[in-house]
């Protein structure tokens, strides 16, 4: 904690410092000044309204009576933000860790989340639903804004939202005409090229196309190759149409293709006797590679106060995994996995807003399809090889309504409630068998079904005081539905069941200093049961999904934004997080109530200060420094508590430099080159980790016609 406190107390002081001297300096344009409580330039300095995009009420961030994050496009660059991972911290409870590979890629927010299977954390891309974890660590470029909505969203946004809804945007053509280019150069062989084109075909129509490409050597050596263990290369591209059909309707169609293909998994051994983690030494090379290719259309209707929207998507996931799931020297297993996905969803909703009341319905359908193969070849003759197949299925229907009433019973105070009904439907078909020295032996073969209903409600009360002060109470029930695992080797694990929530939440969202600092704090309580958990298999060769008794989860988000003066702009976000298992008897011999959940920090710092320094306008037309410290702390890997990551904290910065249609950033992060550890696990008898990404440096020029 004394880490933290020290970390806050630098960038506060430096702020306040820098702020002072800007305001001795009277050889600068009046603009740049620290505004005093005399001045008439609050105008200036003052924070922008904001409103989310991703709440279906689409109210400004101070009005919208649920604890929200956003992450703008100018934090994205200056902050080397490239992936969800880069979200750590930087969103007060939400943990992201890597496991080496863009495979599997689970969210945490509050301590929810899935290690594997589905996910427990929503995530939409451009209002497109994203159901596969395989399909979470996605490049980031030409990103509008992030938004992050925490607490249950499955009334308005449906399955599987238990801890939380993530939604990135990406960059609208509409109102542009112009092509960016950009090319950086980092340290590990960072190279990345991107190209945007926007340019409108008519009066009605604007178009967008653009590309990307990322290369990294890698950050550690897998010893025994001699090779790196992570290299990556990844091709993007998007196209983009936005087409006003008339003053009341518009078509937004988007296509987007991914291609990744990376080395993975740079686990190292840990020393038993002095706890050290060693460095990565397997002998199987092991790689994933993928394809993601994603379509959507959406269609919007308005005219005067009833707007209908029509969200169509299509995605297909094409991808391998190839992984030494021994991690030593030996020769003992070696799993080949490939699997393809075919997901489809249509959401149709209405909105109706009039004088003090708006209603949202709507209806949402998915499918979702899953055929994997599983290949293990055992021994370093692979005389023994297992196989197994797996034909998954997931449809599923859902009708919800919200109505929101504004001025109830007294001016200023808004009720809203909401539920969703939702319907599913998994199937398995799933196939076993064994080779031995040639000879194919049959072991086991299933076709199963499983079916799951859920009502989920929301009630939430907020109170707006002189558009000053908003506060907000809620109610909301979470669901995550249940299903088959992928790895099982006993009868009564092929399945496990739903889990569900109640989220209590209350919170306050203000403005003060005239506009110049906007402060939200918000506490929580969730109370769940039959927690899905994630084990290993009695064998150790492959993980599975359990349900645990009850848990709950209980803390505290605190985001403030102060803007003293146009030059400067100060953002902490602090998260506080105890969740642990309340009932929770794992076995006959093993009672872990009382055992914190894996993967919750308890505590999640950000703090970042954005400086733009007062250059001569002959010389540059901005030059803009970022500093910024996130930290993570303290976690365990397993529902034992017997593997740890005690909080560490990361410093960060960037300083970018503008002239004309040229931008000029250099950029670190992990200046200090901390030591931590990303993921742990146990295996076959062995710990293994995998280290966090060393201090990086890279240089990214940005040119705009």
């Amino acid at each position: 904690m004394q880490t933290i406190k020290t970390g806050l107390f630098l960038i506060i002081a430096f702020s306040l410092s820098l702020a002072t001297n800007i305001n001795a300096q009277n050889q600068y344009k009046q603009d740049d000044f620290l505004v005093s409580l005399d001045s008439v330039n609050f105008p200036t300095v003052q924070l922008g309204e904001v409103v989310i995009k991703s709440a279906r009420e689409q109210r400004p961030l101070q009005e919208l009576p649920i604890s929200t994050s956003l992450v703008p496009a100018s934090k994205i660059e200056q902050e080397q933000v490239t992936g969800l991972t880069d979200l750590t911290t930087r969103v007060p409870n939400l943990y992201m860790p890597s496991y080496g590979s863009k495979l599997t890629s689970p969210i945490y927010i509050r301590g929810i989340g899935s290690r594997i299977n589905s996910p427990a954390i929503g995530l939409y891309v451009d209002n497109v639903p994203q159901f596969d974890k395989s399909s979470f660590d996605f490049e980031f470029y030409n990103i509008e804004r992030v938004e992050v909505l925490r607490g249950p969203q499955g009334t308005m946004y449906g399955r599987n939202n238990l801890g939380g809804l993530i939604h990135v945007f990406t960059q609208s053509p509409q109102g542009r005409k112009n092509i960016e280019i950009e090319a950086e150069s980092g340290n590990y062989g960072l190279q990345q090229y991107k190209a945007i084109i926007n340019q409108p075909i008519a009066e009605k129509t604007d178009f967008q196309i653009s590309g990307q490409y990322r290369h990294s050597d890698g950050y550690f050596e897998n010893q025994y190759s001699g090779k790196m263990a992570d290299n990556m290369d990844v091709y993007n591209g998007r196209f983009r149409l936005v087409h006003r059909w008339s003053r009341n309707l518009e078509s937004d169609f988007i296509v987007s293709y991914e291609n990744s293909d990376q080395n993975g998994y740079p686990y190292g051994k840990i020393d038993p006797e002095t706890g050290k983690l060693q460095e990565v030494d397997y002998n199987e090379p092991s790689s994933y590679y993928r394809n993601l290719a994603t379509a959507g259309l959406v269609n919007t209707w308005k005219k005067n106060n009833f707007t209908l929207r029509s969200v169509t998507s299509a995605q297909y996931i094409d991808d391998k995994q190839v992984i030494d799931q021994d991690f030593t020297e030996e020769s003992k297993y070696l799993v080949d996995q490939p699997q393809t996905k075919h997901i489809f969803s249509q959401e149709l909703t209405a909105t109706v807003e009039k004088e003090d009341l708006e209603t949202i319905i709507g209806v949402f359908a998915f499918s979702h399809q899953l055929d994997k193969d599983v290949r293990v070849d055992i021994g370093p003759d692979k005389s023994t090889i297992v196989r197994k197949s797996y034909d998954h299925s997931n449809t599923g229907l859902a009708a919800f309504s919200q109505t929101t009433i504004s001025n109830f019973i007294v001016n200023g105070l808004s009720f809203t409630s909401g539920i969703r009904v939702d319907w599913e439907n998994a199937t398995q078909d799933y196939y076993y068998d064994m080779v031995q020295n040639g000879r194919v032996i049959p072991v086991d073969s299933t076709d199963s079904e499983l079916k799951f209903s859920e009502a989920l409600p929301r009630i939430t009360f907020d109170y707006q005081f002189r558009n000053v002060v908003n506060i907000f109470a809620s109610l909301t029930k979470g669901y995550k539905t249940g299903g088959f695992n992928s790895t099982f080797e006993r009868a009564e694990d092929q399945t496990f069941d739903a889990e569900h929530s109640w989220n209590y939440e209350a919170g306050i969202k203000s403005k003060w200093l005239f506009n110049l600092m906007r402060m939200s704090i918000s506490g929580f309580y969730i109370d769940w049961k039959n927690q899905q958990i994630y084990q290993p298999v009695p064998s150790g060769r492959g993980s599975m999904l359990k349900n645990a008794g009850r848990s709950e989860s209980r803390g505290v988000e605190a985001e403030i934004i102060l803007k003293p003066a146009k030059a400067l702009e100060t953002t902490i976000n602090i998260g506080h997080t105890r969740a642990t298992f309340s009932e929770y008897q794992k076995n006959d011999s093993t009672d872990l109530s009382g055992n914190f959940l894996p993967y919750a920090p308890r505590v999640t710092v950000y703090a970042g200060q954005e400086i733009t320094l007062p250059i001569r306008e002959n010389i540059l037309d901005k030059a803009l420094v970022n500093i910024n410290y996130q930290g993570t702390g303290k976690l365990y890997w397993d529902d034992e508590n017997s593997a740890s990551q005690d909080y560490y904290g990361v410093l960060n910065g960037s300083v970018t430099l503008e002239k004309k249609n040229l931008r000029l950033t250099l950029w670190a992060r992990n200046i200090l080159d901390t030591d931590y550890q990303v993921f742990r696990f146990s295996a076959l008898g062995n710990n293994y980790a995998q280290r966090g990404i060393p201090a990086i440096w890279g240089v990214r020029l940005k040119a705009s016609f």
